[in-house]
């Protein structure tokens, strides 16, 4: 289905290839020159599947990037916690993560918000999502040293962001942008949004980005009539769902043809292929794509530069101005 449909398929993994390959080199040059080792904690709090094969996908992933990957395996609330503590202590791990939601008494915000926020991976602690509201990106008034943001919805803004700027650059050299259409239809100012998820991870610290961004956000949630959520659905330019379940489905006839559509479902939240046929461009569930083309693979070279921001926040600035100059 992917060759059939390749003009309307986000290419997730020429955006890699592009932007984060190179980038990912020149680090690892750099920590290898300073003896610098990447090294990441995930901690499994249950027996889900999702998680457990999310777990195995960033260890694949972390081997490949020459990063240590640690997984932990938690059975309570007080587990989880001395995990935590331990792992804040430990000189040796950069990047801690939490595999949420845990499904103990206590509120996940609870536990992310007792990492360290020097290792936070998923930037989840209260003290960056204050900063994404104040849309702040470093920690320094130099620059050197990047705030780190929810890695699925930096995910996604990466790829609307790159793709606003790839067809920029078409324009300028032909006058037109690319397949001939006479507008951007990446660029997300005054852009409609609708966001159908409103988690921590995903709705809320993007609606946040994207607000940021200067578009015009919708968020649906459980609690939002399917009625109002397909009356946002059919006005917007740029759809994007993230609802756990099968019974969730938008039907193609409430999605507009200038739409760029982003499922970010395991199940699938859209109807299969005639929302490929029907909207503009989008970036399908995830056995649609191939491997390395997926929604999944941009969230793990997020998680990736979240790591490397980590680690140089710190290092001396006079390194860091050494790396800029790489």
């Amino acid at each position: 289905m992917e060759n059939k449909y390749s003009q309307k398929i986000l290419n997730v993994q020429s955006l890699i290839e592009k932007y984060d390959e190179p980038n990912f080199a020149c680090n690892k040059f750099f920590y290898e020159q300073h003896k610098i080792y990447p090294s990441l904690a995930v901690i499994l709090t249950n027996d889900n599947q999702g998680s457990i094969s999310y777990v195995k996908g960033i260890k694949k992933f972390c081997e490949k990037n020459y990063v240590s990957c640690k997984d932990y395996r938690v059975s309570s609330s007080k587990d989880l916690i001395k995990t935590i503590d331990n792992l804040n202590n430990d000189k040796t791990v950069h990047g801690i993560m939490v595999m949420y939601p845990t499904g103990y008494q206590e509120k996940d915000t609870m536990f992310m918000n007792m990492i360290n926020p020097m290792k936070d991976l998923e930037g989840l602690h209260n003290s960056y999502l204050g900063y994404l509201v104040q849309y702040e990106k470093f920690r320094d008034p130099e620059h050197l040293k990047k705030l780190v943001i929810p890695p699925t919805a930096k995910g996604i803004l990466s790829i609307l962001k790159r793709y606003a700027i790839d067809y920029e650059n078409y324009y300028k050299k032909y006058n037109i942008y690319p397949e001939n259409n006479l507008e951007n239809h990446f660029d997300l100012e005054g852009k409609r949004i609708t966001i159908i998820n409103d988690s921590l991870a995903v709705g809320r610290s993007l609606a946040l980005m994207l607000l940021n961004e200067n578009a015009y956000v919708q968020v649906c949630h459980q609690y939002t009539p399917f009625a109002k959520v397909l009356e946002s659905v059919k006005d917007s330019d740029i759809i994007i769902s993230a609802v756990p379940s099968a019974s969730f489905v938008i039907p193609t006839d409430s999605i507009s043809e200038k739409s760029i559509v982003i499922d970010i479902s395991f199940e699938g939240n859209f109807e299969y292929p005639s929302v490929i046929e029907k909207c503009f461009k989008i970036a399908p569930r995830w056995d649609i794509v191939t491997k390395g083309n997926r929604i999944n693979d941009m969230t793990l070279n997020r998680l990736i530069s979240n790591l490397h921001y980590l680690i140089n926040c710190c290092l001396p600035d006079v390194t860091l101005l050494e790396m800029q100059k790489m």
